[in-house]
């Protein structure tokens, strides 16, 4: 049984039980407006005998144990967090949550990292022109780790999972990243003035940079 949470249109659940990646669906919305062109389009593709609609908020209107699998997609950083904190023990007891968030990925990932979940896997997906972030963990504090000690320290912008596992995207997404804060650097020194916290955003940048690019004579990283 997979939760997708904020399904808005329903695009997302409709592609998954498509594609055979769950049987059934819980189909959860705040919006009543949102839920009812989700239920028009479960009707148009015929898949209403597979999903159960709710009208809530986040993980609130769920009970633990309802459903093993659980997606938070285009959606804010500290919307999935306050979603998480919510319905917080619903949403821990699910097996795998999928996060994609719009923005906010180091507010996300830090509020995962310091409340006992694990990171089990990244992704990075680049389309329209955009780059995006998806992280999928579960609540085990036992499992949890740390960021490694290569990384920046305190620094969740990007994950150490995605470099481990060389997302080919990965280093594209850095280098577009950079380019922006070089950009916001040149623009702060104009004027005089460079906040503390540009400096370390560019600095952990490069240096995750850095790690990429060791990374590139392995003939594993495609």
């Amino acid at each position: 049984m997979l939760a997708d949470i904020g399904c808005d249109h329903g695009f997302f659940f409709a592609a998954a039980l498509k594609r055979g990646l769950c049987r059934s669906v819980i189909a959860s919305d705040i919006s009543a407006p949102s839920l009812e062109k989700a239920r028009r389009l479960a009707e148009k593709e015929e898949l209403t005998g597979r999903i159960e609609f709710r009208c809530c908020d986040g993980f609130v209107g769920f009970t633990p144990g309802e459903a093993t699998g659980a997606a938070l997609l285009g959606m804010g950083g500290e919307l999935i967090v306050s979603i998480l904190k919510r319905g917080k023990d619903a949403a821990q007891s699910f097996g795998r949550i999928v996060m994609q968030p719009m923005r906010g990925e180091a507010e996300l990932r830090q509020y995962l990292y310091e409340n006992g979940y694990a990171v089990r896997d990244e992704a990075v997906v680049f389309d329209a022109g955009r780059y995006y972030q998806l992280i999928a963990a579960n609540y085990a504090p036992d499992e949890a780790a740390a960021l490694p000690p290569d990384w920046p320290e305190g620094y969740y912008q990007f994950g150490p999972v995605a470099l481990e596992k060389r997302e080919p995207e990965l280093l594209p997404m850095l280098n577009r990243y950079k380019a922006v804060m070089d950009r916001k650097l040149a623009a702060a020194a104009m004027n005089g003035s460079i906040p503390p916290a540009l400096t370390r955003e560019a600095e952990c940048t490069k240096r995750i940079i850095g790690l990429c690019t060791a990374r590139t004579e392995d003939s594993q990283w495609n």
